[in-house]
This record gives C-alpha cells, structure tokens and sequence, in this order.
C-alpha cells in the first residue's frame, strides 16, 4: 500500500470519526449540543427535528468518507459543514478551535483527491 493511500485512509477515519462522535453525542446529549446551531435555526425549527436531522447528516457524511467512494465530493462536504460550524460558532472558539484542523483535514484530503479524481 502506497503512502496517499494510507494518508486518505487516516484522514477519513479521522474527519469521519468526528462527524460520527457528535452525531451519537447529539443525540444522547441534545441539551448540550442545541447551542451549536445559529439562533435562526433555533427559532425556526423544532430543536428535535434540528438535532436529529443534523445527526442523521453527520452519520451519512461518516459513512461516505469511510466508505471512500468519491472522495472529493464527501471531504469537500465535510469541510464546508466544518466552515460553518467553525464561522457560526466564534464567539465559542475555546470550543470549536478543534474544528479548524479537522477542517484543514478535510481540506487536504480533497484536494488531494481531487488530483487522483482528475486523473481517472
């Protein structure tokens, strides 16, 4: 197995893990996780359908990153979901910090199988 192989390997597991993390936490601990969404979701859909919408999200996007079929389009999904996250969350950054290198994760392993994606 060559080198790229086991950095796309690593890097999949390692966005989708977050992704699958806060998918099982949001829905074990809603509470907790309601106050990452920006008020105007808050006010506009019922907190339930909201948590677990985003929770069923993030469980597809792990699958896909895992499953590595497309690999460009899954990463570049996750990196803008993480953007946003990252952009509506500032005033959290003590929190959301985090999510700036599983970002630039996610960016890297786009782009670098954008580069095989173009060669096919």
């Amino acid at each position: 197995m060559n080198n790229g192989k086991v950095v796309s390997i690593l890097l999949r597991i390692g966005i989708s893990s977050t992704f699958l993390y806060a998918a099982v936490a949001t829905t074990l601990y809603p509470k907790d996780w309601i106050w990452f969404f920006p008020q105007i979701l808050r006010n506009s859909l019922p907190h339930a359908i909201l948590l677990m919408g985003f929770s069923i999200f993030e469980v597809v996007l792990s699958v896909w990153l895992i499953s590595g079929w497309k690999k460009v389009y899954s990463a570049s999904l996750a990196a803008l979901s993480l953007f946003g996250i990252i952009v509506t969350n500032l005033s959290a950054i003590d929190i959301v910090f985090r999510d700036i290198a599983i970002f630039f994760a996610a960016v890297a392993l786009a782009i670098g199988s954008y580069q095989k994606h173009k060669k096919s």
